[in-house]
C-alpha cells in the first residue's frame, strides 16, 4: 500500500519545500484561479460589487469591503491548506489591486474588516451577527433593513464562493 502525505505533512526531503508540491502537483495554479474568480465575480459589469461611482458611494464601498472580507474567510476556512489558500488570497486581493485600486486602498484601510472578524463563527463556517456589523459600518445601526441587508448580501457572496470551491478538484 502506498504511502500518502497530507499537503502539510510532506516530508522536506521529498519535495523541497510544501510550497513546491503544491505548485508541482496544479493546486497552486487552481489557487490562482479561484482568487481571480472571487475577485471577478464582485468587479466585472453585473457582479456582486460593480458600482460604476463605487468610489464616491459610501454604501457600495462598504459593501465592496464586506464582500472581501467574506472572499477572504471562505478561503481560510475551507481551503486544503495554508499555503492553498495564502496563495488564492493573494490572487484575490492583487486582482481587485490591479483592477481598482481606490477599492484595494478603501479594504485596506478600513476597520471594519477587523470588526467583521469579531463577529461569531457557526459550525459550518459563516459568521454570525455580518448584518449588524454591516449596518454599523455604514452608519445605520439599529436599522432593521440595513442589518437584513447585511446578512443577505454576505450570504449570497458566501455561497457563491463555497459552491465555486466545491466544483475544484485539488490534488494530494
Amino acid at each position: 500500500m502506498p504511502v500518502r502525505f497530507s499537503a502539510d505533512s510532506v516530508p522536506f526531503c521529498l519535495y523541497g519545500t510544501k510550497e513546491a508540491h503544491e505548485r508541482d502537483n496544479g493546486n497552486l495554479g487552481k489557487a490562482h484561479d479561484i482568487g481571480k474568480a472571487f475577485a471577478d465575480a464582485l468587479l466585472s459589469e453585473g457582479g456582486f460589487a460593480f458600482e460604476k461611482n463605487s468610489a464616491s458611494d459610501f454604501e457600495a464601498r462598504n459593501r465592496s469591503i464586506l464582500f472581501a472580507f467574506t472572499a477572504d474567510r471562505v478561503l481560510d476556512t475551507f481551503m486544503p491548506n495554508h499555503i492553498i489558500a495564502r496563495s488564492a488570497q493573494n490572487e484575490f486581493f492583487d486582482e481587485i489591486r490591479r483592477r481598482n485600486i481606490g477599492l484595494y486602498e478603501s479594504v485596506s484601510r478600513s476597520g471594519a474588516f477587523s470588526m467583521y472578524l469579531l463577529c461569531r463563527r457557526s459550525g459550518d463556517g459563516r459568521y454570525i451577527g455580518v448584518g449588524k456589523v454591516f449596518a454599523g459600518v455604514v452608519r445605520r445601526p439599529e436599522d432593521a433593513k440595513a442589518e437584513q441587508s447585511g446578512d443577505e448580501l454576505y450570504r449570497k457572496y458566501f455561497d457563491y464562493c463555497i459552491e465555486h470551491i466545491k466544483n475544484i478538484e485539488f490534488a494530494f
